[in-house]
């Protein structure tokens, strides 16, 4: 596998999207964005607000990380 099928591009910045276990999805390391994501448990939103109060507020029930 070559480095580009490993670490896509952002498609917001151009910096590496890496996957990331917390999440479940490729992050950016340069502005965090979510690849196929609107909003993410972490807090992470494509709004900018907050993507876990915006995943509650739409009746998504999150556990707490122990």
């Amino acid at each position: 596998m070559s480095n580009r099928e490993e670490h896509p591009r952002c498609q917001k910045c151009g910096g590496q999207a890496v996957f990331s276990r917390y999440c479940g999805a490729r992050v950016c390391e340069t502005c965090r964005h979510h690849k196929g994501l609107d909003r993410c448990f972490c807090g992470w939103s494509a709004s900018g607000r907050d993507g876990r109060r915006e995943l509650i507020e739409m009746g998504e029930t999150i556990e707490e990380d122990y």
